[in-house]
């Protein structure tokens, strides 16, 4: 299985890397975004962070949920576009399907009109652990509001809202939901698009890797040269955007890659 550290390192390459042009107007929309958070927050309870892309900063606002977990003060920003503080509060189980789930919505909105995507949310369930130790039920909301016309995303939305199951009740699966239809979108959809990130060959030393064969033994059972064998890790390690081997095995397995 991936690390949830290795799953998160791979989605923060893909929206930090990506080609910015300047927006028009962007200080009038920022705000206009925040106080949309600041909403969110004053009607629900729940925590928001939007997440700046093309500035590295993110903006998190938080109600009396907020509190429960550590996170007093709102709003505040920070200079990160990802909310690792929030990261902290969810088990790592429940956090690897949360960063799975957003590279599986960052995929897929890929193939959408950029002023289609902002109607697309990621959504799954994980727990929060509060200040007391305790596990509570969260929805996890993720959504693309701002996207630059060369499709790059800007400005991003992620929203924690207590959704309180009683135990033994089924989490809400992993999904993307088109917030304008009401349609779920099936997964073999979006997860086809997982299958692309690696070449047929990348694909095989992957394999051969979670296998346990080492670089030399790959090399020879190939017949390619032990450092053809080096450029695949390394380019298998950006394209997952982990940092080791184990976690690229472990994102592979759950993105059906091997």
């Amino acid at each position: 299985m991936h690390s949830p550290e290795e799953k998160e390192k791979e989605l923060k390459h893909l929206l930090t890397a990506q080609p910015f042009d300047t927006p028009q107007g962007q200080d009038e929309v920022l705000k206009r975004r925040i106080r949309q958070a600041e909403a969110y927050v004053e009607l629900e309870n729940g925590i928001a962070v939007l997440s700046d892309f093309l500035h590295g900063k993110g903006h998190i606002l938080s109600g009396s949920f907020g509190r429960l977990v550590g996170i007093a003060q709102s709003p505040v920003t920070i200079d990160s576009a990802f909310e690792d503080e929030i990261f902290g509060c969810i088990p790592p189980d429940d956090l690897l399907e949360r960063h799975v789930m957003e590279l599986h919505y960052y995929r897929f909105t890929q193939t959408l009109a950029p002023d289609r995507r902002k109607d697309y949310h990621g959504v799954c369930q994980v727990r929060f652990r509060l200040t007391d130790g305790s596990l509570v039920p969260v929805l996890h909301r993720t959504c693309y509001l701002e996207c630059l016309p060369n499709g790059s995303v800007w400005l991003g939305l992620c929203l924690y809202t207590p959704c309180g199951n009683a135990e033994g009740q089924h989490p809400v699966p992993p999904q993307i939901i088109d917030y304008a239809t009401g349609r779920t979108i099936p997964t073999d959809d979006y997860g086809r698009l997982g299958r692309q990130l690696l070449s047929p060959r990348e694909t095989e030393v992957l394999a051969l890797l979670a296998q346990g064969y080492s670089s030399k033994q790959i090399a020879d059972r190939l017949c390619i040269a032990t450092n053809t064998v080096h450029r695949h890790r390394q380019n298998i390690l950006t394209a997952l955007q982990v940092s080791n081997t184990a976690m690229a095995v472990q994102i592979a397995i759950r993105l059906n890659l091997i």
